[in-house]
């Protein structure tokens, strides 16, 4: 799970330091929104620890994990960027994103996934 939270924290990390760079508040506010971003962003990928827990069977190894991590990150940008959603809607991407991880924890592949060849 570590990998994919680190994928989703790493796609959703160019919004976060936009909004950072561009708003003109104390460090100490930008230290608070640092944590609070890193504590909100372990909702979306629980979805995954709740699939396991309900003995879900996958195969993904780390990288596949970085890169579905980052995948759902991308997603829940892209829901935003395309009015997909509407801006106020956040809980609404995050569930989504919820979603996704939990049934990407019941991908199982005849072969284990291999992004590079050895």
């Amino acid at each position: 799970m570590l990998y994919l939270y680190l994928g989703y924290i790493f796609a959703q990390s160019y919004a976060v330091t936009e909004k950072l760079i561009t708003a003109s508040i104390s460090p100490l506010a930008i230290f608070f929104s640092i944590v609070v971003f890193i504590i909100w962003s372990i909702f979306p990928v629980a979805g995954y620890l709740l699939g396991k827990a309900f003995k879900a069977r996958d195969n993904l190894n780390n990288k596949a994990l970085l890169a579905s991590g980052f995948a759902l990150g991308f997603v829940e940008n892209i829901l935003f960027y395309f009015n997909i959603l509407p801006y106020g809607w956040e809980s609404a991407g995050t569930f989504i994103v919820f979603g996704l991880s939990f049934g990407l924890a019941f991908v199982y592949l005849a072969k284990p996934l291999q992004l590079v060849r050895q």
